[in-house]
């Protein structure tokens, strides 16, 4: 077995790790998870997963403060475990935080690890931080552009029942290809929906980069001038969104919408599927 082929398999391995938590009130038992300590590939980390939105809502102006503690006691725990090389004899709380038990998971990255971490033990995670540019969730992506491009169809058809003939036509991108399937298909419009999803915004944008080459190749070959991408993006004041998301989505519209330019494809970014339909019926008719 080859030296490369040694590394890949051990990226299967099985890492320690712990889930953190801390007792708002000593003594009630009622515990929070803020973090993770891990052992992944044998290097030891303490990691924050509690939001910071949910640090403000809970506590308000003594957010700040308690967030200084969690940050002071994983490093604590973090430099702990180097000393040791083990997560095994941290057991005793530190600062308040007390750890929960070894568990073992099989994780190719520490984003896999964390996010384990997290489907198990927290509802309140720090989402958009896990979230890293290989994450593999495709399908899932694929599946909301599905329910996206769904809505847009009902929305149109419910005024131009006469434009349902036009979703989800296919088209060759080389001669003698596989064909693919195109949100929308026109004499006068080549269409493709989207959904920049505020968590997993690393699958969102490389789905919009490949749904720009196929328009571009399937105006190409077809000799259609117009060709665009329609997609849904949060609102700009969604609550639900942290600082941090908000920040990465609004850096990745501007990216999509420069590259969709440089090859001349109209960008057009909707909060519902109505707006959807409504670019649909303009681009169609």
């Amino acid at each position: 077995m080859t030296e490369h082929n040694e590394q890949s398999l051990s990226k299967f391995s099985m890492w320690p790790w712990r889930a953190l938590y801390w007792e708002p009130v000593a003594g009630t038992g009622e515990r929070i998870m803020v973090g993770v300590l891990h052992g992944f590939e044998h290097q030891y980390k303490a990691v924050r997963t509690i939001r910071n939105d949910v640090l403000d809502c809970l506590f308000g102006k003594a957010a700040p403060g308690l967030r200084r503690l969690i940050e002071h006691s994983l490093n604590i725990f973090e430099v702990a475990a180097t000393a040791s090389q083990s997560l095994e004899a941290l057991s005793a709380p530190i600062s308040g935080i007390h750890p929960g038990p070894v568990r073992t998971t099989e994780a190719r990255t520490v984003t896999d690890l964390l996010q384990t971490a997290c489907l198990l033990y927290s509802s309140l995670g720090n989402l958009d931080k896990l979230d890293e540019p290989d994450e593999a969730d495709s399908p899932q992506q694929e599946e909301v552009n599905r329910r996206f491009g769904s809505e847009v169809k009902q929305e149109v058809i419910k005024v131009h029942p006469e434009l349902l003939s036009g979703f989800g036509r296919g088209a060759e991108l080389i001669h003698g290809g596989i064909i693919v399937k195109f949100g929308f298909c026109s004499p006068k419009t080549i269409l493709h929906f989207t959904v920049l999803h505020p968590v997993r915004q690393g699958a969102s944008m490389r789905d919009a980069r490949a749904r720009i080459f196929e328009l571009q190749r399937a105006r190409e070959i077809s000799g259609i001038s117009s060709a665009a991408l329609i997609a849904a993006v949060p609102r700009d004041d969604d609550a639900t969104l942290g600082t941090r998301q908000r920040d990465v989505l609004k850096a990745n519209r501007l990216e999509i919408e420069h590259e969709a330019d440089a090859v001349n494809l109209q960008w057009f970014a909707v909060t519902n599927a109505h707006q959807g339909a409504e670019r649909v019926i303009e681009l169609a008719r």
